[in-house]
Order: structure tokens, then sequence, then C-alpha cells
């Protein structure tokens, strides 16, 4: 091979190399563009929607979970405890009076 011959392969190479490129870029800007695009509308928008979805539950979990559970007076368990406890003061001081205080 003669030095000329190699210096034409190499610029064949060369456009080659070039042409790909350019294809490269028409690809990207004409395919994977658009692509991701459709994608993010279309897989975007859902999936935030999804995680919307899921902070909110675990908001509203996290308020459930503190209003059944005993924090020292404030949840609905401990109002339900504590008239539970009144109920069961008052059913026992009521058969207490009506064993005492039997029919005349």
């Amino acid at each position: 091979m003669t030095v000329r011959g190699l210096g034409d392969v190499i610029i064949y190479l060369g456009a080659v190399a070039g042409a790909l490129t350019a294809v490269g870029v028409l690809a990207r800007w004409c395919v994977v563009r658009p692509l991701k695009r459709w994608l993010a509308a279309e897989v975007g928008a859902p999936l935030q929607q999804a995680r919307q979805v899921a902070e909110d539950t675990h908001s509203k979990t996290t308020a459930i979970e503190a209003e059944v559970s005993h924090n020292h007076g404030t949840s609905l368990k401990d109002a339900v405890t504590r008239t539970e406890q009144k109920v069961d003061t008052l059913s026992a001081r009521f058969d207490d009076h009506l064993r005492t205080h039997h029919e005349r």
C-alpha cells in the first residue's frame, strides 16, 4: 500500500465517521428527543400522580395512627379509654345501688 492509498483510506474513514456522526445527530433530534418527550408525558404524569397519592396516603395514615394510639390524653383512643372507665365505674355504682336499695 502506498502513502497515497493510505491517505485515501484515512479520508474515506473520516468521511464514514462524519456520516455516522451526522446520522447520530439526526437520529437524536428526530427520534430520541421526541421519544423522550412522549415518554415524559405518558409516564411522567401518572408517575407524579402516583407519588402524590402515596404522599397523601402516608400523611392520612400518620394522622389516623396518631388518633388510634395512646398519646397521653388527646387521642381518640385515650378518649374512648376514659369513657369506658367512666362507664365501668357508673355501672359498678349502679349495680351496688341496686343491691343495697332493693324494692320495698
